[in-house]
């Protein structure tokens, strides 16, 4: 185990001295990691619990999260995709309510590319907006959900997504608890 003056600890495996294999970081502020290490750094599959009730699950590389990942601040506010860097970058699913949620491409931690925007209040009225969205802000509007499948089936497109929702699988996709 190791103990720094500022009461950060980590306790877990070493290899020459180093973090490496399986252990848990304990900062001051009560931020806590647990999970892979290689050459002292954060690097592998872990989970990042934050002081104030964030929580990140996912691939780490140097001390970054990079790879597939969960970010949850909240019961209501999640986002499940991919990371480059710490920030969202490549398919992800951003939910920031129980009726509010993004579903498309990201880049730098902002939406790039093809996505669905759908917002529901609790009246049954819905919207629903396709696009194609630039540096988080949507740039083309995509008429129908036909005309969305057609540009996402495209050569251009790398991936296919296509996700039917109602507000029961809304709800229950946000259904998450972190003891």
């Amino acid at each position: 185990m190791e103990i720094w003056s500022d009461k950060s600890k980590y306790s877990g495996e070493f290899n020459n001295g180093k973090k490496e294999g399986i252990g848990t970081f304990t900062w001051e502020n009560g931020s806590i990691y647990y999970g892979e290490w290689r050459e002292n750094m954060i690097n592998g599959v872990g989970i990042f619990k934050y002081f104030d009730g964030r929580i990140y699950m996912g691939q780490f590389k140097n001390n970054k999260m990079e790879g597939f990942g969960d970010f949850i601040w909240n019961k209501d506010r999640k986002y499940t995709g991919f990371y480059k860097n710490d920030k969202k970058d490549g398919f992800g699913i951003y939910l920031s309510s129980k009726n509010k949620f993004f579903i498309g491409f990201w880049k730098e931690g902002k939406q790039e590319g093809f996505g669905k925007y759908y917002n529901s209040d609790n009246n049954d009225n819905v919207i629903i907006k396709y696009g194609i969205w630039k540096n988080g802000k949507k740039i083309h509007d995509i008429f129908s959900e036909e005309e969305f499948i057609n540009l996402f089936n495209s050569e251009e497109a790398k991936f296919i997504y296509i996700f039917q929702w109602n507000k029961e699988k809304i709800k229950n996709l946000m259904k998450i608890s972190i003891e």
